[in-house]
């Protein structure tokens, strides 16, 4: 069972009315923050369109391991398959996929991903003029804040009607043009919100709202609905060595796997998100060396696999995941550890800082070697102490 799939009763109004009042022949986009069931709601409307009807439809999300984790709410609590795995997919591959079934040959190789994104987008969008497959009756899409504009314009030829579902505070891919595009396919009044959230602790709130201005006035915290493990927390360590890092982060974790041993029992999770690539293989190979954690730790990777990785599911048996920033992207944890966290810093902007906090549902523990990065020093409010 997954934590994040939640009963038609557990759904507040608004979201209900997301997944069961709105037209079925229009374009619909929902915006809210994290944690307010955006994937939920996506997931739930597909179902319920299949349910009138209109069976042939996709739901696509950026990265392998929120396509992995999206799975995860295709079954109930019984572990019956309420909505079908093979309908959902990463955008790539789904894309890939355009390719294959046309008979042509990938682009090639470009010099940067988001160059590589819009070059396989714009290419496929010669292939619906002469496609033998049907249109979908619709395309369901998570972390639309990302999109291409030529994604966008692609996923139109291809879908009847387009829900799609996002959070501009989360977006993480500076070269993404497709807000606007979106903007011009979708009007109001087709152009939702959910304002409530009910996954971060209030503490991990108002971290997120010193980084990013709350959009409208209303700030997470005025939104909180979290009914969590309490208090939450978070936790600033440096400066470290990367070797007292993982000491610390190793210490902490065999403590989070007990103090959250039920919850990890339903599917929770706990990460650790790092810059680098390299920096993940090196914390991984750490944990695998410790006697309590070895065995518990997965590498979950952002894109696609080749042939030969075979990544365990996001579940209780390996419920540490070890990811970069770009993959954590969509996914949640009860508790966060983000070591060297001043690694690359000039590449990152607010939107990633954001991204990286609002994770952590109950607990974040940021870790740095030399100096904690402004951004974050000026979010974090260290506990009260008496200064003289």
């Amino acid at each position: 069972m997954s934590l994040w799939w939640a009963r038609r009763e557990n759904l507040d109004k608004d979201q209900v009315a997301l997944i069961e009042d709105l037209p079925l022949g229009e374009h619909h986009v929902v915006l809210g923050p994290p944690g307010s069931g955006k994937t939920n709601v996506l997931l739930r409307r597909a179902q319920y369109v299949r349910s009138q009807g209109l069976p042939n439809v996709l739901v696509l999300s950026f990265t392998r391991s929120l396509t992995e984790f999206i799975k995860t709410g295709c079954f109930d609590s019984q572990g019956r398959e309420i909505f079908p795995q093979s309908c959902v997919s990463t955008l790539e591959s789904w894309i890939r996929g355009l390719y294959t079934q046309h008979g042509e040959s990938l682009p090639a190789a470009k010099a940067t991903l988001s160059e590589w994104k819009r070059s396989l987008a714009t290419e496929a969008l010669g292939f619906a003029p002469k496609a033998k497959l049907p249109r979908y009756d619709a395309l369901f899409i998570d972390e639309a804040q990302d999109l291409l504009s030529e994604e966008v314009e692609l996923l139109s030829r291809w879908g009847n009607t387009l829900f799609l579902v996002g959070d501009i505070r989360q977006k993480i891919y500076n070269k993404s043009s497709g807000i606007d595009a979106i903007g011009a396919l979708v009007r109001p009044p087709n152009i939702l919100s959910l304002s409530f959230h009910y996954r971060l602790a209030p503490e991990v709130c108002r971290m997120a709202d010193r980084i990013l201005v709350p959009q409208g006035g209303q700030s997470l915290e005025s939104t909180c609905q979290y009914n969590g493990p309490r208090p939450g927390r978070i936790g600033i360590h440096g400066p470290l060595s990367k070797g007292d890092t993982i000491a610390a982060i190793v210490h902490s974790l065999r403590d989070q796997m007990r103090a959250y041993a039920d919850l990890i029992a339903q599917g929770d999770l706990l990460g650790v998100i790092v810059a680098r690539k390299e920096d993940r293989e090196f914390v991984f190979s750490q944990l695998e060396n410790d006697s309590e954690l070895a065995g518990k730790s997965q590498i979950v990777r952002a894109r696609e696999a080749s042939d030969d990785d075979h990544d365990p599911a996001l579940g209780k048996d390996t419920p540490i995941c070890i990811l970069t920033v770009q993959g954590c992207k969509g996914l949640e944890f009860r508790a966060v550890h983000w070591p060297f966290c001043e690694e690359l810093h000039y590449h990152y902007d607010s939107e990633h800082y954001y991204t990286v906090v609002t994770r952590a549902k109950t607990s974040l523990d940021l870790y740095y070697v030399n100096q904690l990065p402004q951004k974050l020093a000026l979010a974090y409010a260290p506990p009260v102490q008496k200064l003289w």
